[in-house]
C-alpha cells in the first residue's frame, strides 16, 4: 500500500514537471516543474531501494541530489508567484549545494562527513555526520522563507492560491522536521516505521496536484494563448491579482522594448514608470487614453482594462490592451486645430476666443489685458479695389499683430475687422507700455509694408475672474472712443 501510494504520488509529481514545462514561460514554472522533476526522481530512487536490495546503496545515493534540488526551487517558484522575481543572476549559487550532494554521498565511505553510518531498518537510514546539519540548514532556510512569504501573502491578501501553496509546501517540512526528531530521540523514533519526509512529499504532491485542477494553480491565464493572440497589433498584457505580468504578445514587448521573458514577472509599476499609468489596472475608468513615450518615439494609446474571472466567479487578474489610437488622435487635434483657425488670415478665430475666454477665466493667469483693434477703411478698400485687396489688408493687420505681440499671447480675429489680442499675466503698468509702443511699431510696419494700416484699439485689464465680463465691455467701449476722436465714425 505504501509503494503503491508512492508510485501514484511519482506519476503526479510527473505530470506537474510536464505541465509546468510546457508553461515556463510564466514566472517561476520552470523551478516548480524542476521541483518536481526532482521529487519524481527522488520517488523513483526510494522505490529502487525497496525493489531492488541489491543496489539499495547505489539509489540511496542517487537521490541525494533531486533531495537538494527541491527547497531552493520550491523558494524560486514562490517568490516569482509573489511578484519579486530575483533580479540577482547569482541565484545560481542555490543550486551549487545540491551538486556536492552526489560526490559527498557517494564518497561517504572515505570521509565519514556527511553520514557516520548508513544502517538497514525498515530502510537504509543515514546517522547524521559533521556536515549533514549543514545540509539542513540550508534546505530548512529555503522552505522557511518560502514559508514566510506565502503566508504574508494569505494574510494580507486572503488569496486561495498563497494558502494552498503554503499548505503544500508545509506538509513535507513537516515530515522531514519528525524524521530528524526521531533520529535525535528513540522514544519519537519508536514509532516512526518509515522516514514521514518522502510520505509528506507524496501527500503534498497529490495536495498541489488537486489544487492545480480545482484552482488551476498552474494556468493564471483565463484565457487561451494562441496564434491570434501574438500576431495581435495591440499590446496585450495579463497580470495576476498581485499585479504582475503573467502574459503578454508580441506587441507588448515591442511597446516596452524588453524580450517577452524579461517583461514575464515584471510588476506593472516597474514596466510602466511613468506616474500617469500607475492608476490603469485600479483606476476609476475602464478605458483611458495616454501618452507613451520611449526614446524619440512618441504615441497616444487607448488603454482598456477587463477584469478576468474563473469559473466560480472569483477575480484572477486583470486583461489590459493598448492599442496605437496616434492617428485618429492627431486627426482630432488637426480638426480642433482647423475649428480654432481663421482660414483667411490663419489667427485664431471667434470660436477660440470663447474656449479661451472660458479657460482663462478658471485659471492662475490673472490680470489679463485685453486689446480690442479695429481695421479702419476696410469696406473702402473693398468697395474701391475689390474683396481680393481688403482681404490683403487683413493679412497685413494680422501679420502686424503676430509680429508685435509676444510669442504667448493670443492675437484672435473675431469676424470682419474686429481682433481681439489677450495678454495673460499681464497687469495695467505692462499693458500702457505696451500700448506706448504700438504705434511706432506701426510706422515701421507701414514703411516696409505694400499695404499700410489704419486702426482703432482699446485696451483693458482684468483684474480677475469676476472682472472679465466688465474688462471686455470696457475695452470695446474705449476702442470705440478712440474711432469717434480719430473721426472714423460720427460722433
Amino acid at each position: 500500500m505504501y509503494l503503491a501510494l508512492l508510485t501514484a504520488a511519482g506519476l503526479v509529481s510527473l505530470v506537474l514537471a510536464t505541465v509546468a514545462w510546457r508553461n515556463r514561460r510564466h514566472p517561476g514554472f520552470g523551478y516548480f516543474a524542476a521541483m518536481e522533476l526532482a521529487t519524481t526522481w527522488w520517488i523513483l530512487c526510494y522505490l529502487g531501494e525497496q525493489l531492488d536490495p541489491a543496489r539499495a546503496h547505489i539509489w540511496f545515493t542517487l537521490k541525494f541530489p533531486a533531495i537538494g534540488v527541491v527547497p531552493p526551487s520550491w523558494l524560486l517558484f514562490t517568490l516569482h508567484q509573489m511578484g519579486e522575481r530575483p533580479r540577482s543572476r547569482a541565484w545560481w549559487f542555490a543550486y551549487l549545494w545540491p551538486a556536492l550532494l552526489l560526490p559527498l554521498v557517494a564518497t561517504n565511505d572515505a570521509h565519514r562527513l556527511f553520514f557516520t553510518e548508513v544502517v538497514q531498518r525498515h530502510e537504509l537510514v543515514g546517522l547524521n555526520g559533521p556536515l549533514f546539519p549543514l545540509h539542513l540548514l540550508i534546505s530548512y532556510l529555503f522552505f522557511l522563507v518560502a514559508a514566510w512569504k506565502l503566508l504574508r501573502d494569505w494574510q494580507r491578501r486572503r488569496r486561495v492560491p498563497s494558502g494552498l501553496l503554503f499548505i503544500g509546501g508545509l506538509i513535507p517540512f513537516a515530515g522531514n522536521v519528525l524524521n530528524e526528531m526521531g533520529k535525535a530521540s528513540p522514544a519519537v523514533g519508536a514509532y516512526l516505521v518509515y522516514n514521514p519526509t518522502l510520505p509528506g512529499f507524496a501527500f503534498s504532491a497529490l495536495f498541489i496536484g488537486w489544487a492545480v485542477l480545482r484552482y488551476r494553480l498552474l494556468d493564471p491565464r483565463p484565457m487561451a494563448r494562441d496564434r491570434l493572440f501574438e500576431l495581435m497589433p495591440e499590446a496585450v498584457l495579463v497580470l495576476n491579482d498581485n499585479d504582475v505580468i503573467v502574459d503578454a504578445n508580441q506587441a507588448a514587448a515591442r511597446l516596452l522594448g524588453m524580450p517577452e521573458r524579461d517583461l514575464l514577472g515584471t510588476p506593472w509599476d516597474e514596466a510602466f514608470t511613468a506616474p500617469e499609468w500607475h492608476s490603469i489596472p485600479h483606476g476609476a475608468e475602464n478605458t483611458v487614453e495616454r501618452h507613451w513615450t520611449r526614446g524619440t518615439a512618441s504615441r497616444w494609446l487607448e488603454v482598456q482594462r477587463n477584469n478576468l474571472w474563473d469559473r466560480r466567479g472569483r477575480s484572477v487578474g486583470l486583461l489590459i490592451v493598448a492599442r496605437d489610437v496616434s492617428a485618429r488622435k492627431q486627426f482630432e487635434q488637426e480638426l480642433r486645430a482647423q475649428s480654432y483657425r481663421d482660414r483667411l488670415t490663419g489667427l485664431s478665430n471667434r470660436r477660440y476666443f470663447d474656449d479661451e475666454a472660458a479657460r482663462l477665466q478658471s485659471s492662475r493667469e490673472f490680470p489679463v489685458t485685453v486689446f480690442a483693434f479695429d481695421l479702419d477703411g476696410l469696406k473702402q478698400v473693398n468697395d474701391r479695389a475689390g474683396h481680393a485687396a481688403g482681404d490683403e489688408l487683413l493679412q497685413a493687420m494680422a501679420a502686424f499683430l503676430t509680429q508685435f505681440f509676444r510669442a504667448g499671447d493670443r492675437v484672435i480675429r473675431q469676424g470682419g475687422d474686429e481682433f481681439v489680442v489677450l495678454l495673460p499675466s499681464t497687469g495695467a503698468d505692462e499693458a500702457e507700455r505696451i500700448r506706448g509702443r504700438l504705434w511706432a511699431a506701426l510706422d515701421q510696419f507701414n514703411g516696409t509694408s505694400a499695404v499700410p494700416l489704419r486702426f482703432s484699439t482699446g485696451v483693458s485689464v482684468a483684474a480677475d475672474a469676476g472682472d472679465w465680463a466688465a474688462a471686455i465691455k470696457r475695452a470695446d467701449e474705449r476702442l470705440y472712443e478712440a474711432k469717434r476722436e480719430a473721426g472714423a465714425i460720427p460722433v
